[in-house]
């Protein structure tokens, strides 16, 4: 099980890559339309860099867990849309996950 500190640490970083995303694509609401390469990138790079984060950190099923909720609700507050949100956190447990 998790400790608080690990815990945290985390959140954290979830947060930190979500942060990451957006300032690489914006949500539409404040740009026009980002080329398919530019958000491929971006996901790409959300993705392996997560992947990097659970072989270091060897997280299980609730630290992957808390990471998904924390890289969700970041996005969402920072006005994704709803379905990119939860697409996005899939593709991101999928790449955490091995599979």
């Amino acid at each position: 099980m998790l400790g608080r500190s690990h815990s945290k640490e985390v959140e954290d970083f979830a947060i930190i890559l979500a942060q990451d995303f957006a300032a690489r694509f914006k949500p539409k609401t404040e740009q026009k339309e980002a080329p398919a390469a530019v958000v491929a990138r971006a996901v790409d790079d959300v993705c392996n860099r997560a992947a990097d984060y659970q072989r270091a950190r060897r997280l299980g099923i609730y630290g992957r867990a808390k990471f998904g909720t924390a890289f969700k609700f970041e996005l969402a507050e920072r006005g994704y849309p709803e379905d990119f949100v939860d697409e996005l956190t899939r593709r991101l447990l999928i790449s955490m996950s091995g599979k």
